[in-house]
């Protein structure tokens, strides 16, 4: 079973995926699974944060600066997504 993300760990993106931005969105593709996925405008803004090492936390924090949204629903939002991408193995966690 895989442990649940807690808000105050650090993450950051695989260094695999290749991304392009459409429009507003982002594509990412996972060679290795021959898989492509498509971001709206809140997860390519997570994606871009995830640069380089960040705690969960932050990203909320810099999200309720630039998005309308309370702190419990921005958490539990970007903890479900960046648990999406650690299943895709998208995400590295640190």
């Amino acid at each position: 079973m895989q442990k649940q993300l807690a808000i105050g760990r650090c993450v950051q993106r695989a260094p695999s995926p290749l991304s392009s931005q459409v429009g507003d969105d982002l594509v990412l593709l996972s060679v290795e699974r021959g898989m492509y996925y498509g971001v709206p405008v809140v997860g390519r803004r997570i994606w871009e944060l995830m640069e380089k090492q960040i705690t969960i936390s932050a990203i909320c924090d810099q999200l309720m600066m630039e998005f309308s949204v309370d702190r419990e629903t921005c958490e539990n939002e970007v903890l479900k997504f960046i648990s999406q991408l650690e299943e895709e193995e998208l995400v590295v966690k640190i």
